[in-house]
């Protein structure tokens, strides 16, 4: 097998109990929880913003992204740094599980439907649970459209 037909790289996160995995392509790095300075007013689920080596990087909670009840962090809570077309973005998870290739993926079907077709890509199984792939470019184009 080539490098060129190898199936693309996810990396796999936690939201409760659920499963969620980006494109590797995306993910600057992954670090642990930072002390976050909250900026008044604005959208609530800009949780604030960290200094990440002299950057100034919005942070956004995926729970309430994904219209999700907020918990408290924990010790494997992590942010998930994102480039998306030149900007970097904070994403925080309730943990990282790991780096995966998935064999096969299925299409987002109609019964999922309008808004998890807007941020589901595809959902992918790996070898004890489904997981949700979403596309972290269209799920902040809905957040920046959502908060015009």
């Amino acid at each position: 097998m080539t490098t060129s037909t190898l199936p693309p790289l996810y990396v796999e996160c936690q939201i409760k109990h659920e499963y969620y995995a980006f494109s590797i392509m995306h993910i600057q790095e992954i670090i642990k929880m930072h002390d976050i300075t909250v900026l008044p007013g604005g959208n609530p689920r800009l949780r604030g913003v960290i200094n990440l080596r002299g950057h100034i990087i919005p942070i956004y909670c995926l729970r309430s992204m994904l219209q999700l009840r907020p918990e408290a962090d924990t010790k494997q809570t992590r942010i998930m740094i994102v480039n998306l077309s030149g900007k970097t973005v904070g994403l925080i998870v309730d943990g990282v599980s790991r780096v995966i290739r998935f064999a096969e993926t299925k299409p987002v079907s109609e019964e999922f439907g309008h808004q998890g077709r807007v941020y589901l890509q595809a959902i992918g199984q790996s070898e004890d649970r489904f997981v949700g792939i979403l596309d972290v470019q269209e799920l902040f184009i809905q957040e920046v459209r959502g908060h015009e």
